[in-house]
This record gives C-alpha cells, sequence and structure tokens, in this order.
C-alpha cells in the first residue's frame, strides 16, 4: 500500500476531534461483512465457485479477515473534523493524519471505476420469477433470499452463480442487515452481463461505506451518557454498513508503518 496515505504533523498541532479524548465511549460494533461467503462457498459446486471466482467479486469471496469492531471504534473516536466536501474520511493515528479515500478503497478491493458506465435500466425479472414463480413478492428481505438461494435446486450454473453475486452484493459489500429489504433490481443487473460489467461497483459501495463512517458514531456519545446514569456497565451498539473490511486494512497497515517509524532511532 502507498504509505502517502498519512503525512506528520507539527508537534505543537493540536487535534480538533469529532470526539474529545475525555469523552470516548465503550461499544460494541458489528457488521454483515464477514457472515455471508462461507454459506456461498458450501452452496455452490466447485464448478460454479470457479465460475464465482473469475468475476470481479471473486477474490473478495476468498478473503480470510476477521471483522474487529474494537478496532474499529478505536478509530471512529479519533475521526478529525473537516468539511462537508472533503474527499474521504480523517483521523488521527499515532500523532498522523491518516485518510481514507475511494483510492484505498479501490486498491484493496481491486473495483474501480469504469471509463464508460453504460446508463442502463435493468428491469429484467427472469431471475426475479425463477426464484419465486408465479408469486408476485414485491418486498422480500434478505434473510429469505439467502434462505430461498440456500434451498433452491438450480438446473443451470449460470444462474446459481448469478443469484450468489446478487446475494454476496446486498450482504457483503452494502452491507445490509438480514431483515432489511433485499434490491430486486440486483437481480437484474447480474443477469445482463453487459450492465454487470460496465456498472461503477467502486463508487456504488465506497460511497455507501463513507457515508455509514461518517454518521455511525452521532447520538451514540450522547445515549451512552444517558445509559452510564442507569448501568455502570453501560456500553453502546452501532452497526457498520458497506465493506469496512477495507477501512480497516488501512488502518491496522497506518498504525503498524507508524509504530515502526516511532521504533526507528537514528
Amino acid at each position: 500500500l502507498n504509505v502517502s496515505i498519512y503525512y506528520y504533523l507539527p508537534i505543537n498541532y493540536i487535534f480538533r476531534m469529532v470526539v474529545p479524548s475525555d469523552k470516548y465511549f465503550p461499544a460494541t460494533v458489528s457488521c454483515q461483512v464477514h457472515k455471508i461467503s462461507s454459506f456461498i462457498e458450501d452452496k455452490l459446486t466447485k464448478e460454479q465457485l470457479q465460475m464465482f471466482d473469475k468475476t470481479i467479486f471473486g477474490p473478495l469471496l476468498n478473503v480470510n479477515m476477521v471483522f474487529n469492531g474494537q478496532l474499529i471504534h478505536h478509530f471512529l473516536l479519533r475521526q478529525i473534523p473537516e468539511d462537508g466536501n472533503a474527499d474521504g474520511i480523517c483521523f488521527s493515528v499515532l500523532g498522523k493524519n491518516v485518510r481514507f479515500t475511494q483510492k484505498e478503497f479501490n486498491i484493496i478491493t481491486g473495483l474501480w471505476p469504469t471509463n464508460n458506465p453504460l446508463e442502463k435500466d435493468c428491469d429484467s425479472k427472469r431471475l426475479q420469477s425463477l426464484l419465486f414463480g408465479s408469486e408476485n413478492k414485491k418486498v422480500i428481505t434478505c434473510l429469505e433470499i439467502e434462505e430461498i438461494f440456500k434451498n433452491f435446486e438450480f438446473t443451470n450454473d449460470d444462474d446459481a452463480v448469478k443469484v450468489a453475486l446478487a446475494v454476496f452484493i446486498e450482504t457483503v459489500m452494502v452491507g445490509k442487515d438480514k431483515k432489511t429489504q433485499f434490491d430486486m433490481d440486483i437481480l437484474g443487473r447480474v443477469d445482463d452481463e453487459e450492465a454487470f460489467k460496465s456498472f461503477d461497483w467502486s463508487t456504488f459501495f465506497y460511497t455507501r461505506l463513507l457515508n455509514s463512517l461518517k454518521t455511525s458514531l452521532q447520538g451514540k456519545k450522547e445515549a451512552y451518557e444517558l445509559k452510564k446514569t442507569r448501568s455502570s456497565k453501560a456500553v453502546s451498539y452501532y452497526n457498520i454498513k458497506g465493506y469496512v473490511l477495507t477501512f480497516q486494512v488501512i488502518f491496522i497497515c497506518s498504525y503498524t508503518l507508524s509504530k515502526c517509524q516511532l521504533n526507528i532511532k537514528v
């Protein structure tokens, strides 16, 4: 990774934090990113998995990293406020200003904005009809689609992989909760090869993750203070939407590099 994601600040620089250090609070952080990959791997056959691996999401299915909610919370508490139009999101890590932008997101995921995104309506209902038959399902949750996918007997490898992609996109990359409504348009997009390959997945996922990172702590400090008046064991809870492992990787690398440089004696 490019270590230019951070730079040194003057010794006398005083950080103005989103959350003052004397207002830090404990929290349990959750996400959906690590809960579906094994499910897909168990469902697909060896041949189907090979087909999935050849898509742009193939490498991400095989990511072997445990989500660390405490680490995420540690860095979110150290966010530095910026102008609303600033690129990415900025944090203080061992006296350095670390910025997470779409560039870092792209490097880690391997997803890059397409030069000529195809503006096309993906209104195909073929996969929807395959999964639900004549039943007109306008609203279905991510949990329901997972169960249907798990129990469905596919007779076509392409269809199995396409539905697996749709489930992966909604639950892992978008990071939707199981009780959240599944986006049926995703089924149409994965069923259209041209539209699937030309869609700007990078911006689509990054924008959602960035928004979640910037808003996750809103109101949590105040809620924790209220809980603390009732219980000495109070803790805050929140969920991160999006492919948060990219954020986790960046800050593990930044923290490690910073520690190494601090230990170097001239």
